[in-house]
């Protein structure tokens, strides 16, 4: 699944960081999509050769990523979701924000947007902090909902898509946003329109800088969704292009989980149009390679897992794999799997469930009962958890895992109750 670097051809999209449209391809990923999926099943990534950003340049518009969080968002669901804080994890990173957000704002009384809200969680921790007048915008209506339902005003659309009656803001909180982001440009133009006069754009995002130290699944970031994979100089470099001043950029690390730890950069910007032009591009030295060196390690991750499936899968004609998501797509590119047939697919995502994915549906847990075939836990982050709820729904399948480290890597008849 990697390749080594070569010139790109014109881009679909130039470099959100610096504007430059001259790039490098060092990576094509491929997935295979459910059935009506609004995003591409293939894009390059891809460096700048101006400023070393690292970026997907998918054949899409800003639309179809738009329509996607509207129509298949996974935020909606607060207890499978990240953003509602229900989990102790999630309300540790939301509260964790909302202490970073405080510190650098100059006043509780400062008017803040969460824009990408999800269904509230962050909201509440802001409020805690003691901020009376925050608001809420997402693409999903069920999110909106959501924040209502927690007594906040909420806002249906996207920040180039909310409602004209949206008042302005003294701060834009966009928590792992910009990534997600097709057309970077129009994106700060709109952050702008909806800004107060000198107001700040709270941002952060994965630190790409540190994917590989945080490596539990070949590619993860490399997702349909992730588009932008930013360092704290390319975070710079961005805003410092739309006229935004750096007033403080930091790293940090989430748990997300208790064995699950995520890298993150984040920053608080003021509006500074006027000197916009005033800061030359930086050229990030150190992205590209700490890109590449992930990249590497997840091929050679990759190689492994299609190795280890493959000899579990001799004489096997059907299976049913437990998950729908991202891994899963890249999982189903694998030639492994391209000689077997999927039955089903199992996920607990309501979002997902209904849906057509590989010619096969995507079911809950307790659809497969009665079922003979092999099972394929395609995840490597929590497979001894799927293993035991196999094992309660008292399935006797064959249970196939991708690491030889889990308990769950069993033979035939491991998942008997």
């Amino acid at each position: 699944m990697h390749s080594a670097a070569t010139l790109g051809p014109p881009p679909h999209r130039p470099c959100g960081a610096c504007g430059a449209t001259s790039n490098t391809v060092c990576h094509r990923q491929r997935f295979v999509v459910p059935d009506g999926y609004p995003l591409p099943s293939a894009y390059d990534v891809v460096t700048c050769r101006r400023c070393g950003f690292v970026y997907a340049d998918p054949d899409a518009t800003q639309r179809d990523y738009d329509n996607f969080y509207c129509e298949w968002s996974k935020y909606d669901d607060s207890a499978t979701a990240t953003g509602s804080g229900v989990s102790r994890y999630d309300a540790a990173r939301l509260s964790a924000t909302a202490a970073d957000i405080s510190r650098a704002l100059p006043s509780r009384a400062a008017s803040i947007l969460d824009a990408g809200c999800a269904t509230g969680g962050l909201l509440t921790a802001l409020r805690d902090r003691g901020f009376s007048a925050v608001a809420g915008l997402d693409p999903s209506p069920r999110c909106g909902e959501a924040c209502r339902d927690r007594g906040f005003a909420a806002y249906v659309g996207s920040i180039a898509s909310a409602p004209a009656h949206m008042p302005k803001f003294d701060c834009i909180v966009f928590s792992h946003v910009l990534e997600h982001i097709y057309d970077i440009p129009a994106f700060f133009a709109a952050a702008r329109h909806h800004l107060a006069p000198g107001g700040y754009l709270y941002l952060e995002t994965p630190d790409a800088t540190r994917y590989d130290d945080y490596l539990y699944a070949p590619f993860q970031e490399f997702n349909t969704e992730h588009l932008n994979h930013f360092s704290a100089q390319a975070l710079k470099n961005t805003a410092r292009r739309f006229g935004f001043q750096p007033i403080v950029v930091e790293q940090k690390v989430i748990q997300t989980a208790e064995d699950t730890l995520y890298p993150a950069v984040f920053g608080l910007f003021r509006d500074n149009s006027e000197a916009k032009d005033e800061h030359p591009v930086v050229c990030d030295q150190e992205l590209p390679s700490r890109i590449a060196a992930y990249m590497r390690h997840s091929a050679e991750h990759m190689e492994m897992i299609n190795h280890r499936l493959a000899s579990q899968l001799a004489d096997v004609q059907r299976v049913i794999v437990w998950g729908a998501g991202q891994f899963a797509m890249k999982l189903l590119a694998l030639p492994c799997l391209a000689q077997v047939e999927v039955r089903a697919l199992v996920d607990n995502n309501p979002i997902l469930r209904g849906k057509t994915l590989a010619s096969a549906p995507i079911v809950s847990p307790k659809e497969i009962t009665g079922t003979r075939e092999p099972i394929i836990i395609a995840t490597l982050l929590h497979t001894n958890e799927i293993a035991a709820q196999i094992r309660r729904l008292g399935l006797g399948n064959p249970v196939f895992s991708l690491s030889q480290n889990s308990n769950s890597a069993s033979h035939s008849g491991a998942g008997r109750g």
